[in-house]
């Protein structure tokens, strides 16, 4: 099958090579610069003069990267880690040493405009994008909630942007029979400039449509049953009207949709290696995300409006205790509907006064989720976990007597509903004074959660002291719990900007929200559950973990981060631009996991730590043209130390520890040069070569167990003709063997392998 597919694709580039040769339009095209200049969407200044650190990955760097997802491109800013953790549900970020493997992230993600809500859609195919801007660093003041570290506006192709109609394709086959289809339609009706004079020259409308899929057999293989564990398949799409009709304003509306069905968790035991668990595990996802936009200019004033609506309907199965005993299962669904809304009013520098603008904006959101989390226990579970538990209570009163427990499996069914709202005001204020700028903002967020919850277990039991025939116990836990919080986020920057280098330092507050811990639930019931058996037995036996019997546990509070950084851009010649900064964070309140002790099944989110951060990041990007050559220098740095100041979780103090999951370093560079053949036969060809390194990362508080630094490389071959591109590339081509992920569950380490080397061709076609 795989013989096949790679000859179709030889065959299809030979066949293409009879296309006309491109113009010298389309080839400046393939290699332009277009992130020198560009502004992102609630910023007052191009990207060369932001008072902050940000990273643009533009088509081409994309491209060359063949990146579909943003984890994918996360690797290519310095000090950006955003690893797989075996399913597209499990999106993870971090960032300069801030960031958790549950709950909320601290990277705003915005796709066109709107914010995403939940990280759960953060792992989507990413198809016809021009360009990734990532502001790293806390942009609380004017994106709010959650982006202590970054925002990552994603930038796709809109048909008013174009000047006449773009029809692209793309077929790819790669290692683990990994299949990608791609086809888009964008056509602006007419051209402004082309009507005459007095006749509608205001007017403009555009549409397009653009749809996806992959597939893939997966990399990693199920010992119990010899069966690849990730394989699946997604799919998805879109509709945009892009409309113009006058001179002012200008409105958009874009119906996003993406399934996945994947298997998932490929943990292996941390001492064998070996993958082996006997239940299902997998993930499956529908996203669909209606959005309209709307801007408004005139007389020097700008008035964006962006609304949308969030649909997210998912379902995990996992095998909780990842091996081949019949311990307990998770099954936990989820039904959400949100809802955004965001109003920018902005005026622009030298329009209305000499040295001053300023913006002022309105947010808004929604969300709620009827979430549905039964975890089963099975027959063994019941015994290590829940007997086993109890009667250690029970023995060291009754030594010869224990509780039994006749259920051959013990649902504990819980339901919650998950509800936020929040409404923000912010400003932010520019003022130039000759070649120095100063820029402050404001922002106000105001934010309600609550979570109604009801969780069930009933089991027939019989202590053999005092009973001859079994009892049922039914437990239920049932009620609300709601919290307010509210958070002023200041931002003050000074900068510096003169012709070629911009200087800067400011002074910023992020913020992660606060929420609840279902996950934890099912440690609080079983809990109850044996203080019910004991309430029923009329006794008062200590059989119970009291750290995990109240639900107030459940709750915890904003994360909040203080960020002072200072740094420049420079811009010495045509084509390059040069970053380097250095920043230090102080972090209160920090949300770390929390796992109870022994052989137990929850786990949960706290504030329970304060930390210290500092590091460096130095990045080049670099684009040249000389005669028949171009080419890309692109290149990053970022190292971080970011150590616990206070922590302790009960069973150590973790003081001066290194914070886990973070890499202390992360170095992207990528080299790319392109020759113009000029033949019917072959127009232009180009080869590439990069080198991601990540390390070390710590994967627990005791600092006892880390990966070390690491190496992938990677290659491409591009051929170019008219119309057609095919490309042939190599992902870990040296075949590096390392970890991104390692946790404890029920005393057992676990670990999952990158993945291996990678192997692909894709032809891709534009008209």
């Amino acid at each position: 099958m795989r013989k096949k597919v790679f000859l179709c694709l030889l065959v299809a580039s030979v066949y293409c090579a009879g296309a006309p040769v491109a113009t010298e339009q389309n080839w400046s095209d393939s290699v332009s610069l277009p992130d020198i200049e560009v502004s992102v969407s609630r910023q007052q200044s191009a990207i060369s003069h932001q008072p902050s650190a940000v990273s643009v990955i533009d088509s081409r760097l994309i491209e060359e990267t063949q990146a579909l997802s943003p984890k994918d491109i996360s690797i290519l800013a310095p000090n950006v880690y955003m690893p797989d953790y075996g399913s597209a549900m499990t999106s993870s970020v971090y960032i300069r040493g801030l960031g958790s493997r549950i709950n909320e992230p601290v990277l705003g993600m915005v796709l066109d405009g709107i914010p995403l809500l939940d990280k759960n859609m953060y792992d989507h195919t990413m198809q016809d994008v021009k360009r990734i801007e990532l502001l790293t660093g806390p942009q609380g003041s004017l994106y709010g909630r959650n982006s202590p570290g970054g925002v990552m506006e994603i930038r796709t192709i809109q048909p008013l942007d174009l000047t006449t109609q773009l029809i692209r394709g793309e077929v790819g086959y790669a290692s683990a029979n990994q299949i990608l289809a791609q086809a888009s339609y964008y056509n602006r009706l007419h051209s402004i400039s082309s009507l005459p004079a007095g006749e509608g020259r205001g007017e403009a409308f555009g549409w397009g449509i653009a749809a996806h899929y992959r597939r893939t057999d997966g990399f990693y293989t199920n010992a119990f049953n010899n069966k690849k564990i990730d394989g699946g398949q997604q799919a998805g799409g879109r509709i945009i009207l892009d409309g113009k009709p006058n001179d002012t304003w200008r409105v958009t509306g874009t119906i996003y949709a993406d399934w996945l069905k994947q298997g998932a968790f490929p943990y292996a035991a941390a001492q064998t290696g070996i993958i082996a668990y006997n239940a299902p595990a997998g993930y499956e996802r529908l996203v669909v995300l209606p959005s309209l936009r709307a801007l408004y200019e005139q007389n020097g004033y700008k008035l964006s409006l962006a609304a949308s609506y969030q649909m997210l309907r998912d379902n995990m199965l996992m095998d909780q205790d990842y091996t081949t005993d019949d311990i307990f299962t998770l099954n936990q669904s989820q039904k959400q509907h949100n809802a955004t809304f965001d109003a920018l009013l902005t005026n622009s520098l030298n329009t209305h006064s000499l040295n001053y603008e300023w913006q002022v904006g309105l947010s808004a959101f929604g969300k709620t989720n009827q979430m549905s989390a039964p975890v089963t226990f099975m027959r063994q579970g019941i015994e290590e976990l829940i007997l086993g538990n109890a009667n250690r209570g029970i023995q060291t009163v009754f030594p010869d007597d224990s509780i039994e427990i006749s259920n051959r499996t013990l649902p504990i069914n819980s339901d919650f509903g998950l509800h936020n709202a929040g409404v923000a005001i912010y400003h932010q204020s520019h003022l130039q004074i000759n070649k120095w700028h100063i820029r402050a903002g404001l922002r106000l967020d105001y934010e309600y959660t609550r979570m109604d919850y009801l969780s069930t277990a009933d089991l027939n039991y019989r202590f053999t002291m005092i009973m001859s025939e079994l009892a049922p116990v039914n437990t239920r836990i049932q009620g609300t719990k709601n919290a307010h919080y509210i958070q002023v986020l200041p931002r003050l920057a000074v900068s510096y900007e003169h012709d070629w280098v911009t200087a800067y330092a400011y002074a910023a507050k992020g913020y992660k929200a606060g929420g609840y811990n279902p996950q934890i639930f099912s440690t609080i019931t079983q809990n109850q559950v044996m203080t019910d058996m004991a309430a029923d037995m009329g006794m008062h036996l200590d059989m119970a973990d009291p750290h995990f019997s109240d639900v107030a546990i459940t709750q915890y509070k904003p994360e909040k981060d203080w960020t002072f950084e200072i740094g420049a851009h420079f811009m010495p010649m045509e084509g390059l631009k040069i970053d380097i900064n250095a920043f230090h964070i102080q972090c209160f309140d920090q949300q770390v996991t929390v796992f109870p002790n022994g052989k137990t099944t929850g786990r949960m989110m706290a504030n329970a730590a304060r930390s210290r951060i500092w590091g460096v990041e130095t990045a080049l990007h670099y684009r040249w043209n000389k005669g028949n050559w171009r080419g890309i220098a692109d290149a990053s740095y970022g190292f971080t130390d970011a150590r616990f100041i206070d922590f302790n979780d009960g069973m150590g103090n973790y003081a001066n520890h290194y914070i886990p999951y973070a890499p202390q370093h992360t170095l992207h560079a990528l080299v790319m040069a392109q020759y113009r053949v000029n033949k019917k036969w072959l127009e232009a060809v180009s080869l590439s070569a990069r080198v991601n390194m990540v390390g070390p990362v710590y994967w627990n508080e005791q600092n006892d167990c880390k990966q070390d630094l690491y190496a992938l490389l990677g290659a491409n071959v591009s051929f170019y003709w008219k119309y057609v591109q095919l490309q042939l590339w190599a992902r870990n081509l040296t075949g590096t063997q390392y970890n991104v992920f390692y946790f404890r569950s029920m005393g057992n380490d676990f670990l999952q392998k990158g993945k291996p080397r990678e192997l692909g061709a894709t032809i891709k076609f534009e008209i």
